[in-house]
């Protein structure tokens, strides 16, 4: 990704801390320092994972976090990690104030980028569900993605939608629920998804994408898709108490 590079870029005078400072039940001094021997973007999985899932809670601060900022979000952009999810990385940023940094333009481009790049590809590393809700933890800009996504301009969009529509909603008793762990169901940006895919938005894309295509492949994702985003209670005529 060319926003990579520009978010490389766009860090490179982040000065230098100081070793990340840990809870010394949690972290050993010595990892810290083993962190700043090489420059971020030599460091590994191995050597980012705890620090990636301790950062701001545990182990360093907004500062320490800035300096390993285009690794952390590199290497969780592409589901490197074991642990942390990139749910977890991500989300971190929004806990530190990212819209407060000076190299927020450059980060909200790569948050763009990959979403876009997300879209583009079928199967994709993370999936979709993975991918929207980890831009939601990093309080990312949700209903332009939403937006983009309901062009559904290719195949591979459509495949997402159907993707998440069967397996990322669930219904209780009438009740839309997003089934991913890591989303916030307080959070603004969880009503907005919701409200998206089953509040009539993503089944206009559908009804949409019906018009234009003739792929009887495509045809059945998009039937399969349509009757996902319907609670089910309602078109077997339940009502709920």
């Amino acid at each position: 990704m060319r926003e990579i590079e520009e978010l490389y870029a766009a860090f490179a005078h982040v000065p230098r801390p100081a070793a990340p400072s840990g809870c010394p039940c949690c972290v050993d001094p010595e990892e810290g320092q083993a962190l700043l021997r090489r420059r971020p973007r030599d460091l590994g999985v191995e050597e980012l994972s705890r620090y990636a899932a301790k950062v701001l809670n545990t182990w360093g601060g907004p500062e320490d976090l800035r300096y390993f900022a285009p690794r952390l979000l590199e290497l969780a952009a592409h589901d490197a990690f074991i642990w942390p999810d990139p749910e977890i990385v991500f989300g971190k940023f929004a806990q530190a104030g990212w819209r407060t940094w000076g190299q927020r333009d450059a980060l909200a481009a790569f948050f763009d980028a990959f979403w876009t790049r997300t879209l583009e590809r079928f199967p994709n590393r993370p999936s979709v569900d993975t991918s929207l809700c980890a831009l939601a933890a990093a309080e990312a800009d949700i209903p332009r993605y939403l937006d983009e996504w309901g062009r559904l301009a290719s195949e591979a969009p459509i495949r997402h939608l159907h993707e998440f529509a069967v397996h990322g909603l669930t219904w209780t008793r009438g009740t839309p629920r997003l089934s991913n762990a890591f989303w916030d169901a307080s959070a603004p940006s969880y009503r907005r998804v919701v409200d998206w895919l089953t509040g009539g938005p993503a089944a206009e894309a559908v009804a949409a994408a019906f018009a234009r295509t003739d792929d009887e492949a495509v045809l059945h994702l998009l039937a399969e898709t349509d009757s996902a985003l319907l609670d089910p209670g309602a078109a077997l005529g339940v009502t709920w108490p």
